[in-house]
């Protein structure tokens, strides 16, 4: 039995995230429908897992070559990051469609761009399920926009490294 110690509010439930899933596939469907190689499909670690694994079987028509990052905030008073986790395979000249289920300010997705057209990638895409409204940079396909000051939980977002495993979206109350 799950013990709640904050208080929640449902954002999103099951239906809504199949729904988002569905249009964002469809509008990656028509990019990766314009490009004939495989694409780099790089999820950001944790939270990007359950949106990404889900996202992925709806792309199964496509040559997709997985990888992961863990992004880790070293300063969050200046936006400072550091790359804890590496991705494993080389990007040079490839296409890569990076994957997070939540765009927080832009500047983990501005700063994963930059570090992967130094490794030479040829092209970037950004991929959120959700974005805050005030974020500094855009995903290229996201469905849902929240407000700033929401925290949320649930669909591998979490809190104290919990509550990742819920199947909704919640607004956490701090």
């Amino acid at each position: 039995m799950r013990k709640v110690e904050k208080k929640m509010e449902l954002l999103f439930d099951e239906k809504s995230i199949t729904e988002a899933l569905q249009k964002i596939y469809l509008d990656i469907k028509v990019y990766l429908s314009s490009i004939n190689e495989e694409v780099h499909f790089i999820t950001i670690l944790k939270e990007g897992i359950h949106f990404s694994v889900d996202l992925s079987k709806k792309l199964y028509d496509y040559d997709l070559i997985f990888d992961y990052i863990f992004l880790k905030n070293v300063n969050p008073d200046n936006r400072e990051l550091a790359i804890e986790k590496d991705i494993f395979l080389p990007v040079k000249n490839r296409k890569v469609i990076v994957c997070s289920v939540l765009t927080r300010t832009g500047y983990e997705l501005s700063f994963i761009e930059n570090y992967l057209k130094i490794r030479g990638a040829s092209e970037i895409k950004t991929v959120s399920l959700i974005c805050k409204q005030e974020t500094h940079k855009k995903p290229d396909f996201y469905f849902f926009e929240i407000p700033n000051d929401y925290y949320l939980v649930g669909y591998g977002l979490g809190y104290n490294e919990r509550y990742r495993n819920l199947q909704k979206i919640y607004r956490l109350i701090i």
